[in-house]
């Protein structure tokens, strides 16, 4: 013992040398990994840019969908799930845009995590001349949307969520709230789903895609767990505008 102790007090500059460069190594590693996210294709984004119904921007890490010939009353928020770029959302959620007349935004988020802000949504909400908004997301956004709604039942007028739940309960707070998942996802925490069905408030939709995964959802591939649906990414689209578009419709 007595030599190790003289070893260590010899060696005392150089092993903490050797942990900075151990710590910095495993930072940078975290940084390089969340920063790199999976990406739409560039035929999902080049079809939205390309739908004349739409009105397509990209302002500041946001991304603004409207409808080309309506005045929209109406504005979603969405928060992307962690490590996914908010261009893998713009094709699923177009039809918002385009057949309900829902402004769309979503939001790039600090590492690819909604996690570091949570509450994105309010400088959207200010930014934006819209009446009504409501927050959403996929998977971990989908979580951090429903934080940011039991905090701002004043700003928004519900939620929702693709292969995600609440972890913390809105029920009674007279939000509104739509949950859609995927019958094929190997990604989402089943039995953690099931849990927190309950923090829903009275009334909620919730319905499940026959033949969709994880990833589709969005417009991208290669998120680790989830196994091909068998399911063509513009099929589990359309499955997922049936319901969401009526959704809003019913909203006014």
């Amino acid at each position: 013992m007595g030599r190790v102790r003289t070893w260590l007090a010899h060696n005392r500059e150089r092993i903490a040398v050797w942990v900075l460069i151990v710590v910095l190594l495993a930072v940078t590693g975290v940084v390089l990994y969340f920063g790199t996210p999976f990406h739409g294709s560039d035929a999902s984004v080049q079809a939205v840019q390309d739908d004349s119904r739409i009105v397509f921007e990209r302002v500041d890490g946001e991304y603004v969908l409207r409808p080309a010939n309506a005045q929209s009353t109406t504005g979603l928020v969405f928060y992307p799930g962690a490590r996914v770029h908010p261009d893998a959302y713009l094709l699923s959620l177009s039809p918002l845009a385009a057949e309900a007349n829902v402004t769309v935004v979503v939001v790039e988020m600090p590492l690819n995590l909604a996690v570091f802000e949570q509450g994105a949504a309010s400088r959207v909400i200010e930014d934006h001349d819209v009446e009504q908004w409501y927050v959403g997301g996929h998977s971990l956004g989908g979580a951090m949307a429903c934080r940011y709604a039991s905090e701002n039942t004043d700003r928004v007028s519900g939620i929702v969520l693709f292969g995600s739940y609440c972890d913390r309960s809105i029920d009674g707070t007279g939000l509104q709230a739509l949950s859609v998942t995927g019958a094929a996802d190997t990604v989402l925490d089943r039995n953690a789903y099931e849990r927190n069905k309950a923090n829903l408030p009275e009334g909620a939709t919730v319905e499940e895609l026959p033949g969709v995964n994880h990833t589709q959802f969005g417009s991208y591939t290669g998120q680790q767990g989830d196994r091909p649906s068998g399911t063509p990414y513009e099929v589990a689209h359309r499955r997922l505008a049936n319901v969401i578009v009526p959704w809003f419709q019913n909203r006014g």
